[in-house]
């Protein structure tokens, strides 16, 4: 007979483990198997008590039915880590983006090359404990002192070389050229033994071997234990394992294992930067226009870089002055340009525009009008992010305009994100509330943003002293 336990989760919802005695149809062997049962649809606890004992009663069948069949139902066999990810990358194509999927494949792929030399590729996930998991993590770590596969660029190549047409043949690519204009950069090994056969070039004379012996960074540990957290997860889903031996595990001396941060005064631009920075753009010429406005846009809205390039002008309320969030717009290697939802639930967002930025968009508009009388009519056609053309523009091409501005005009160096990060410390140093600036940054919680932002809210401590002195 099946025995069940009902009792609620970390947030308050009803749940019930049930168990069962089973047989396994290979060793023939009495085990017991597991199965949990959530209060998706919000029952009363007397409706859920029943139907938890019509789940137990169909998972004694279904246990007895896979029996009488000798095969293997999902529940009673566990899986290997294997293919547990696979099970799992095949929910993240569905369900997440793209990079999140690609990434996944990685960070799984390295996991279970690590299983595959210490000869645990074939056990089941249960047998995978914590030390496994942190001596994985630990790897990254070490400075394993081996040379890799890149060579550093001693002095600046020939002039007479021309890095379009080695792009165009293929050697490089048009991104790598940039690194290959200042010594000091890396590049493979085999790319810069081409480019000196073609241009018969002394390979000593122009690179040296790289011998840096650098680990992963703290913040890149931290995603793959998170990513492996996610996967065992549903190990404990299934009741394979009683506890997720990626929890115990840690990154680097603290204790923390989260990947939030202080945002720095240097990545930000300061209340006096940020009008400098405005007036500039405002100098721009008139043709300039859509390279001036979207910059302005990210500083004036705080919006991500991909939550600007999915933008359309439908998304723009001019009666109600705000933007809506809706979409992404995103850019993944191997697999192309493509959109998606916001991040999170919160994401999906309504931003106050204020005065000066409304008048700049109005004349942007007019500036699509000028090649479609019915640009009105279309506007849910139009992106806003564009070129010349008013086509939309590749994910990382207002990154590069912001750079390039900055450089020109002499500004510090702070990236798109970082106009996001500027948005928000401009909102709490003039004392907007912390709910009102989470909300219009789309953040999951508050939290997040006193974590990340606190430093620029002004007088916290004077304001804390303060409030402990009038109680004497």
């Amino acid at each position: 007979m099946a025995y069940f336990k009902i009792s609620t989760d970390k947030k308050g919802k009803l749940k019930a483990k049930i168990q069962a005695l089973g047989r396994d149809p290979e060793t023939d062997k009495q085990k017991v198997c597991y199965k949990l049962v959530k209060n998706d649809n919000d029952l009363t606890p007397a409706k859920f008590h029943k139907y938890v004992e019509k789940c137990a009663i169909e998972f004694e069948e279904e246990l007895a039915k896979a029996y009488e069949l000798k095969t293997d139902v999902k529940k009673l066999k566990v899986l290997t880590f294997d293919e547990l990810a696979t099970e799992w990358l095949e929910s993240v194509k569905k369900n997440w983006s793209i990079n999140y999927y690609l990434r996944g494949i990685g960070i799984t792929k390295k996991f279970s090359d690590y299983l595959k030399n210490n000869r645990l590729s074939d056990k089941p996930v249960s047998e995978i404990t914590v030390r496994h998991v942190q001596m994985f993590l630990n790897s990254f770590e070490q400075k394993n002192g081996k040379q890799d596969n890149t060579v550093c660029l001693k002095k600046d190549l020939p002039k007479s070389i021309s890095f379009r047409a080695l792009a165009r043949d293929g050697v490089i690519t048009r991104c790598s050229s940039y690194g290959l204009k200042k010594k000091g950069n890396y590049i493979v090994r085999e790319t810069a033994q081409k480019i000196c056969e073609i241009h018969n070039l002394d390979f000593d004379e122009y690179f040296k071997p790289n011998e840096r012996n650098k680990g992963y960074s703290a913040e890149t540990i931290k995603g793959y234990r998170r990513l492996l957290r996610t996967v065992f997860n549903e190990a404990v889903r299934y009741d394979w394992i009683t506890k997720n031996p990626v929890c115990a595990t840690k990154v680097g001396s603290g204790n923390s294992n989260s990947s939030l941060r202080p945002v720095n005064e240097k990545e930000v631009y300061s209340i006096a930067e940020a009008q400098e920075f405005m007036k500039a753009l405002d100098e721009l010429p008139e043709d300039l226009i859509y390279k001036r406005v979207p910059i302005k846009f990210m500083l004036l809205t705080g919006v991500r870089a991909g939550e600007l390039n999915g933008l359309r002008w439908s998304d723009i309320d001019f009666d109600k002055q705000v933007v809506h969030i809706r979409r992404n717009r995103l850019v993944a290697k191997g697999y192309g340009i493509y959109e998606k939802e916001p991040k999170t639930k919160t994401s999906a967002r309504d931003i106050p525009l204020p005065t000066p930025l409304i008048d700049d968009l109005k004349e942007y508009r007019e500036w699509f009008r000028i090649i479609d009388d019915d640009f009105d009519s279309n506007v849910d056609e139009y992106y806003f992010a564009v070129n010349i053309c008013r086509e939309p523009v590749y994910p990382h091409t207002v990154g590069g305009w912001l750079k390039k501005f900055q450089d020109e005009k002499g500004f510090k160096r702070v990236c798109c994100h970082g106009l996001r990060h500027t948005y928000c410390s401009l909102l709490l140093s003039q004392n907007v509330p912390l709910q009102t600036v989470s909300k219009y940054m789309g953040h999951s919680d508050s939290t997040i943003t006193l974590q990340v932002y606190s430093h620029f809210i002004p007088d916290t401590q004077e304001k804390a002293l303060n409030a402990l002195n009038n109680l004497f």
